[in-house]
């Protein structure tokens, strides 16, 4: 079974002072919402990273978002680490500047140079890219979203609205924890075993 989570960077465009941004984590279906998340040993969970702004917010919605840089540490807290098996960037940004991951790190950046063939990146709310992590075992796994490059501006509008400085302001990073726990099937059968040997025990005594 496939569960899709959705990490959303939410953005606060008022002015370019005195904004602040956080990342919103939930699973699609609605049922888990805030910063740690639970899935089922064995599952793939798609992580689609969004940027939003939120009312009266309109800069993105004015104008598009000509390029973004988004990075993220991971690692495991405890247990096994979730296994990122594929990653993409939107389609709407026709120049994929990174796309990648390691056991340790995820890279997403891409530029819109041809301003619509693929759609324009433009709204309230602007699909970046996504992640399959697949969590093949017991474990949490943290993620840390920052900034992909400090030396350059890599969220810019079509009005040369710089967005960095907003969103990663004082080196902000961005955490959420996912945690692979057994089967609900699973558990069913360690607590038959753990029921019948305790009628062991008991016959035994």
């Amino acid at each position: 079974m496939k569960t899709q989570l959705i990490v959303l960077l939410t953005s606060l465009f008022l002015l370019v002072t005195n904004v602040s941004a956080d990342i919103v984590v939930t699973f699609s279906d609605g049922s888990t919402s805030g910063t740690e998340f639970f899935a089922n040993t064995g599952e793939t969970v798609t992580m689609f990273v969004t940027v939003e702004e939120t009312l009266p917010n309109t800069e993105m919605t004015d104008n598009f978002l000509i390029g973004f840089g988004l990075k993220a540490d991971y690692a495991a807290v405890s247990g096994t680490s979730a296994t990122v098996i594929n990653s993409s960037v939107d389609a709407a940004f026709d120049t994929p500047t990174d796309v990648s991951f390691t056991d340790s790190q995820l890279n997403l950046a891409g530029i819109d140079f041809d301003f619509a063939s693929n759609g324009l990146p433009q709204g309230p709310t602007i699909l970046l890219g996504k992640f399959d992590l697949l969590l093949s075992s017991p474990g949490s796994t943290q993620f840390e979203f920052g900034d992909y490059d400090s030396a350059l501006d890599d969220f810019v509008t079509s009005s040369a609205q710089k967005l960095d400085g907003i969103i990663f302001a004082n080196s902000r990073t961005f955490d959420f924890t996912i945690t692979a726990v057994p089967e609900p099937s699973a558990i069913s059968l360690l607590t038959l075993f753990g029921m019948a040997a305790l009628a062991r025990r008991k016959r035994s005594a």
